[in-house]
């Protein structure tokens, strides 16, 4: 009777606390509906259109303008900086209702170009388009350009660092371009992918050129679209969201 009542015992706290790691499949499926809802507050605010350098005609027609507004410190995209701040409150309060850290685990998945966020790490062993796992979104992505020996590296890295309005500098004209010009390829958002304590110079990020979403033409990078990447980046948290590229 005693070794049945300890193994009782034992089964039970074991349920709950399986129960109690990590979300619960019903947060995952509200976070879900969270996300969607926001992802259409960012399309009826043309977010892609806001970070994206539309067409060759437009840059060529206004580009010395735009290279003396960046010399003069004179550019700043209002609406890029509205855009960012809503998605940083929308994060702020999905945290707050949730936790701290809601995917804490990204495959990325070459021969299909897409990205898929789990909730929990256990599921990146697992085939991650089961029903059971934890899927809290997926996304289409672009990566590396093989053909140039510039191919996105199967391995595991960790987000190292969060990059909240990312700059980019331009060496050729020994320019900083600032967020949300349509020449800073960045994009909305940077997610560092660290590995061995290290920057591996590969990141998560936005673009100004949406049309590239799908393709093989990074070079090496893992490019999202503007409001995935704002999505994803009040999502996960440094130094414990783990990437796996296969």
């Amino acid at each position: 009777m005693k070794w049945f009542m300890k193994r009782y015992f034992i089964s039970i706290i074991f349920f709950f606390f399986i129960q109690s790691y990590g979300l619960s499949m019903e947060e995952v499926k509200e976070i879900r509906q969270e996300i969607e809802k926001f992802k259409s507050f960012l399309k009826e605010g043309d977010t892609e259109e806001i970070f994206t350098s539309h067409s060759e005609d437009k840059i060529m027609e206004n580009f010395y303008k735009s290279l003396k507004d960046i010399k003069e410190n004179k550019y700043n995209n209002k609406r890029a900086q509205e855009i960012s701040d809503s998605a940083n409150n929308w994060g702020k309060k999905i945290r707050e209702k949730y936790k701290e850290i809601i995917v804490d685990s990204i495959v990325i998945d070459l021969g299909e170009n897409m990205s898929y966020w789990f909730d929990k790490s256990g599921s990146i062993y697992k085939s991650y388009w089961s029903n059971e796992s934890k899927l809290i979104y997926k996304a289409k992505i672009a990566i590396g350009n093989e053909e140039f020996k510039r191919g996105t590296k199967k391995d595991t890295y960790i987000i190292g660092e969060k990059v909240l309005k990312p700059e980019i500098y331009w060496k050729q004209r020994n320019l900083k371009v600032p967020y949300g010009h349509p020449f800073n390829s960045f994009g909305a958002r940077k997610l560092e992918l660290w590995k061995d304590d290290k920057y591996s110079f590969y990141a998560c990020h936005g673009t100004n050129a949406t049309s590239s979403i799908g393709k093989h033409i990074s070079l090496g990078c893992i490019r999202f679209c503007n409001k995935d990447i704002l999505i994803l980046y009040e999502l996960v948290k440094e130094n414990k969201t783990v990437l796996v590229v296969r």
